[in-house]
């Protein structure tokens, strides 16, 4: 199997993952864009073996999926919270907002 697809996978989660530290909506949107193209590359090889290189490659590429879906989680939190925020200062929110079994606040 050839690198390059993975290399290139990692690269854009890297991408994705510094778009999302910086909140920066445009760049979020292009770089999640460019790990979809670099999925399907990467779905396109058909692997007659692994290297050592290869399986690191895909080690690292699966820790840097964990570490978005945890930063989209947070951010995806603190926006609910926000929001929550924003209804109880207008009078049309709960003023004790309570956490759920999903861990997400409920309002």
């Amino acid at each position: 199997m050839s690198i390059a697809p993975l290399e290139a996978l990692v690269d854009a989660q890297r991408q994705l993952l510094a778009a999302l530290d910086a909140d920066d909506v445009d760049a979020i949107g292009r770089h999640t864009a460019a790990v979809e193209q670099t999925l399907v590359l990467v779905r396109g090889v058909s692997p007659r073996f692994m290297t050592a290189e290869t399986k690191q490659l895909a080690t690292e590429a699966m820790t840097l999926t964990e570490a978005a879906r945890v930063r989209v989680n947070v951010l995806a939190d603190m926006t609910a919270r926000r929001i929550t925020r924003l209804a109880v200062a207008t009078g049309k929110g709960n003023a004790a907002p309570t956490y759920g079994r999903t861990g997400r606040i409920m309002r």
